[in-house]
């Protein structure tokens, strides 16, 4: 039964779905996300990150629905391209901003070294994660799902650059003006 479920894309789509509300609600509230940080241990929304914004676009490829027709050789470059650019943008971003930044207290606003080219890089990388794993294994459910997966970021950002704002002030506000493109990297 449990493969069943497993093997379910509504499965995937229904949990992203409501982790996803679950953050939205979340840091939205003002001052929700500082009582959230103090209040729920680390480790449980690590899991909870996991389990949201990165199980299902790794799951989804491996659930039954219709394959994409690309030939082998172009699904497993492409897709390997994808997952590997992924890895380089999400190792860079971490290195700067930590392992969870959703955790992070109030600190120094990170605007170098990745950051000074895109503000959202972690975004760019799971939505590659999402496109790459689609692609790497034909699942035309996981590619049109990881186009509402990183649409979806958009309002994650929307809330949390009003918090950024609310924390850096007009050093985070000098930050948007050079670094304008929230998912797109800058050619410097």
């Amino acid at each position: 039964m449990l493969n069943n479920i497993l093997g379910n894309s509504i499965f995937w789509i229904v949990l992203y779905l409501t982790g996803f509300m679950i953050t939205t609600i979340v840091i939205s509230l003002r001052g929700a996300t500082n009582k959230v940080e103090n209040r729920i241990p680390k480790p449980s929304v690590r899991i909870f990150i996991l389990i949201t914004f990165v199980a299902p676009p790794v799951a989804l490829p491996f659930t039954k629905g219709p394959k994409l027709a690309i030939v082998t050789p172009v699904a497993l470059t492409v897709g390997i391209i994808f997952l590997i650019v992924n890895f380089i943008i999400k190792a860079v971003a971490q290195k700067q901003i930590g392992a969870v930044p959703a955790l992070k207290s109030k600190g120094k606003l990170v605007t170098t070294s990745i950051y000074r080219v895109i503000r959202n890089p972690l975004y760019i990388s799971n939505g590659l994660l999402a496109v790459g794993m689609a692609i790497l294994f034909k699942s035309l459910n996981a590619l049109l799902f990881s186009i509402p997966y990183c649409l979806f970021y958009l309002l994650i950002i929307y809330f949390e650059e009003k918090d950024l704002l609310e924390k850096y002030g007009e050093e985070y506000k000098k930050y948007k003006e050079n670094v304008r493109w929230k998912l797109i990297p800058r050619v410097i």
